[in-house]
């Protein structure tokens, strides 16, 4: 949904004097031009989905009545194209209920014309005077739900306990509604576990056995007639069974008019959507995504073709009003921040979710490639999770204040077929010195459609002049075809933090000495989850998983930061590399110095599912480190507020925590979670979550 720009916004204008129309019966078809013919066109619609349970799954009668006190008006009601101007309706988009189910308050989001409260107890709308809301139960509970948005911020449930009957136990509304066809759509997001949900209209059975799966929102349009003034619903889950895992749930609904659909309601609906350009004048920069305002101008172009034939079939009209008026709702605002908002969507300054997750940020001084001009920027490097993996490249954003973040491009490209780097210019070119022999390296290594990026981390290296970009580098083998089997550490350089980044290889790294147990030798040095640590004397730093996983390790680096400061066979244990909690699967590790103190945050191994964070301190990178505990304060599921530990970077005097929320089944949305780090006098710290802040 756009934000901002709405058909809504044009309703709220008229809604005042409108409702007072309708209070007084008022809003005739005398002032409604066709509306006669609106009228009968909408009574056929209605006739045809009573007659064949609507465009809905389902269509008998349900099994089970409401069982509660009808709440139905006169046996017939004002027709709604006889109290409502078409202008009216469209003003509102058909709109009559948005209800946010379970919302207790004011959310600020928009309803419907008969509604000003998101949620609410049967009754009249304190606002408009209309009778609506739901029918209130012990076994009803209203949930907030932080991984939701909107109308997927609040649900009901419910209550844990409380006794189940199959055909009674549900949620009950019911919408005072003039006489006509309505389109209803039930929204369902539950990010627990998969259930099915049913649900009777006026009577029947209007969506069976829908199923909801986790994390997914899930959505059921469906249409109904409704001729005594009043539109009454039940949404239930008559095969949950003893299993309090699928009993319902309900997110939210909406209540539409259906219209018949004429050239004459295209035209209005052109004129109603008219953009006459997609630039904000004092920014000269794109008002809308260059994605969403190219499908919106597509479909307002068929729409004006179409609008010209004054005899095409009606759901021709049907299918390109809807069209035009999905592509107008879809417009996307390109956003300007000017606060954290952990766990939210975040947009590039194009509009563009931002993909650099498993990322970092420091402060880098750069020379723009186009202008010549030095400054410094605040830059961000992470995975690109576009195609719900890490294949498609290592991203970096750059931006002046850290809030609002400017895509500069992949800095590191996979490879799709071991011919591109033979033939395309971009690879010919980066990799002209390499042997073939080499470039079946890097192929193998960078392959698209097998190779795992993960992690990626950027630093300068001050004597060379070059960019180091070390990551997770994973994968099939030639003796394994797991996508986990080469548990490497990959490294690329530049000369320029834009890249195009030169990838020199992946490497095992230190191996377990002979006088330790190493936790896992059949397969020595593996590396996996990563992080890079420069400090103050120059010196190099990778931390990073190894034994599979069960054991953290920090190794010292070259003077070029691109290897191991030794090889593996001669490295000294507390000289070259050291290991850290052996045995105690620690990952995600995030390395900082403050006040000479070091710190290290890491989270436990649990694949995608977030865990308890624990952070440690040492006096020195490769010294004895101090298990301190989780510092996170007040997160009662132990979760790292439903995060994972990336990168923790300083901001003049202040540390910020920089952490991902995974969403394993949509992996492009998932989303970051960055925090304020606070340290008491003993140096302790500790991580608050909050809804919003601001650097101070």
């Amino acid at each position: 949904m756009r934000s901002g720009k709405s058909t809504y916004g044009l309703a709220m204008l008229m809604a005042a004097a409108m409702l007072a129309g309708c209070a007084a019966g008022g809003g005739g078809a005398g002032n409604q031009a066709g509306g006669g013919t609106e009228a009968s066109g909408a009574a056929r619609a209605g006739d045809e989905a009573k007659a064949s349970g609507g465009d809905q799954p389902g269509g008998e009668e349900a099994s089970g009545g409401s069982g509660r006190e009808s709440s139905r008006g006169s046996e017939t009601a004002p027709y709604l194209w006889d109290v409502h101007t078409t202008q009216e309706l469209m003003a509102a988009d058909y709109l009559m209920y948005r209800v946010n189910c379970g919302a207790a308050e004011d959310t600020g989001g928009e309803t419907g014309l008969y509604q000003t409260a998101d949620d609410q107890p049967y009754g009249a709308d304190a606002g408009t005077g209309k009778q609506w809301g739901y029918r209130p139960a012990d076994y009803m509970e209203a949930v907030e739900d932080d991984t939701g948005e909107d109308l997927t911020r609040y649900r009901w449930e419910i209550a844990e306990g409380a006794e189940y009957d199959p055909e009674q136990t549900g949620f009950y509304y019911d919408f005072e509604v003039p006489g006509g066809t309505y389109e209803v759509t039930l929204g369902f997001y539950n990010p627990f576990s998969a259930r099915t949900v049913t649900a009777v209209a006026e009577d029947q059975t209007v969506m069976e056995d829908q199923k909801i799966l986790k994390y997914k929102l899930t959505e059921n349009a469906f249409y109904t007639t409704v001729t005594d003034g009043s539109l009454q619903l039940k949404v239930y889950n008559p095969d949950r069974g003893k299993d309090a895992m699928k009993d319902p749930v309900l997110s939210y609904i909406l209540v539409r008019a259906v219209p018949e659909y004429t050239a004459d309601l295209l035209k209005q609906l052109l004129e109603q959507t008219e953009i006459p350009e997609n630039v904000i004048p004092d920014r000269q920069t794109m008002r809308y995504t260059a994605g969403s305002y190219e499908a919106f101008s597509e479909q307002y172009q068929a729409a004006e073709a179409l609008a010209q034939k004054e005899d095409a079939p009606e759901e021709e009209y049907r299918k390109q009003y809807m069209a035009l008026k999905d592509a107008y709702d879809g417009l996307e605002e390109i956003k300007v921040y000017d606060s954290f908002l952990p766990g939210k969507k975040w947009t590039d300054d194009e509009g563009n979710l931002i993909q650099a997750h498993g990322g970092q940020v420091q402060r880098l001084t750069v020379t723009d490639p186009a202008t010549g001009q030095t400054s410094e920027k605040w830059w961000w490097v992470g995975e690109d999770k576009t195609n719900g993996s890490s294949r498609s490249g290592i991203c970096a954003y750059s931006s002046d204040d850290l809030y609002n973040w400017h895509y500069e491009g992949i800095v590191m490209r996979n490879v799709e077929s071991r011919a591109q780097l033979d033939e395309e210019e971009y690879f010919t070119s980066l990799y002209a010195d390499y042997t073939p022999e080499q470039k079946d390296n890097v192929f193998t290594c960078l392959d698209a459609g097998s190779a795992i990026i993960e992690r990626p981390k950027l630093i300068y290296n001050e004597k060379t002049g070059m960019y180091v970009l070390w990551f997770h580098a994973d994968g099939p083998t030639e003796t394994s075809d797991s996508s986990y089997a080469a548990a490497s550490a990959g490294v690329a350089v530049c000369d320029t933090p834009y890249g195009p980044f030169q990838f020199i290889d992946r490497y095992r790294l230190n191996t377990c000495p002979p006088d330790q147990e190493d936790k896992y030798p059949e397969s020595r040095g593996m590396a996996r989850d990563m992080n890079l640590f420069v400090d103050a004397d120059g010196t190099a730093y990778i931390i990073y998983s190894s034994e599979e996983n069960l054991t953290l390790y920090i190794s010292k680096l070259n003077d070029e930061y691109t290897y191991l400061a030794v090889p593996p066979e001669q490295a000294v244990y507390g000289r070259d590399y050291i290991r850290l909690f052996p045995g105690a699967q620690r990952e995600a590790p995030a390395l900082f110095v403050r006040d000479g103190g070091y710190y290290l945050m890491t989270s436990g191994c649990t694949g995608w599912a977030p865990n308890q964070a624990r952070y440690y301190r040492a006096d020195s990178v490769l010294g004895e480190w101090e298990n301190c505990g989780d510092p996170c304060v007040g997160d009662d599921n132990h979760t790292t507020f439903e995060s994972q530990s990336t990168c923790i970077f300083q901001v003049g005097d202040d540390y910020i925590y920089m952490g991902d929320r995974w969403n394993s089944e949509d992996l492009k949305n998932s989303r970051y979670i960055w925090l304020p780090i606070e340290f008491d006098e003993a140096g302790n710290m500790s991580i608050s979550y909050t809804d919003e802040w601001k650097l101070p």
